[in-house]
């Protein structure tokens, strides 16, 4: 089906175990989900490639008998109208210095676990794409003037997905696991705060009450 608009992004830190992190300092938030979409701040685009890809015939007899499919290797590329400053800094890894309060690079990267939300083209139907694990880097910084026009930067953050943390997680019938999961609001069966569990390292919607207040709600460009 078609779709449409971007309604919100969710993400959370999971630990080395996949467990969502509750922490305010070192989670997102203090019950560990932060939700984009305070005064200001949201995506213009998410963008998700390298699902699939083609297959790689193999022949026989002068016929295709079967082809051959690689693993799935998505990839993100997001652009935010606006993102909190600290945030942004917490998705790629960055640590704060305590002589200077700057942010600085640290490895490994973290897990970051996500949801994008889109709609139906009637907009009655939410899809639902969701990864359990992704390091996001910031390749880049723009820097422009103002003149008559005001010159803006938006943040872009590119994401690699990696395997889930959790080898119950994220599985198709067979039993295999993969990186990607797309649910639709419709579907018999479908279950969010099942997804949000899965998606979130046992997330539960029981503990929310704090969800995306780790900062200010102003947004720090």
């Amino acid at each position: 089906m078609s779709k449409h608009n971007i309604v919100k992004a969710t993400f959370a830190l999971l630990d080395d175990n996949g467990d969502l992190i509750k922490d305010p300092t070192k989670g997102l938030s203090a019950d560990g989900i932060y939700v984009a979409d305070h005064n200001g701040e949201g995506f213009s685009q998410i963008n998700v490639t390298a699902i699939e890809a083609a297959g790689t015939p193999g022949w026989g007899n002068g016929q295709i008998k079967r082809t051959a499919y690689g693993k799935s290797m998505p990839t993100l590329a997001l652009t935010a109208l606006d993102l909190d400053f600290k945030i942004n800094q917490m998705l790629k890894g960055y640590t704060q210095n305590t002589n200077t309060g700057a942010w600085v690079r640290q490895l490994p990267k973290p897990h970051v676990a996500m949801i994008a939300e889109s709609q139906s083209l009637d907009g009655d139907i939410s899809i639902y794409e969701c990864f359990n694990n992704i390091e996001f880097v910031e390749e880049a910084s723009n820097n422009s003037t103002d003149t008559n026009s005001e010159a803006a930067y938006s943040t872009v953050l590119n994401g690699t997905v990696l395997t889930p943390l959790k080898p119950g997680i994220f599985l198709a019938a067979n039993g295999v696991q993969q990186p990607y999961m797309i649910a639709k609001s419709t579907d018999t069966g479908f279950d969010l705060d099942k997804l949000m569990a899965e998606t979130f390292g046992g997330y539960t919607s029981s503990t929310t009450g704090t969800t995306g207040t780790t900062t200010s709600t102003t947004t720090t460009h």
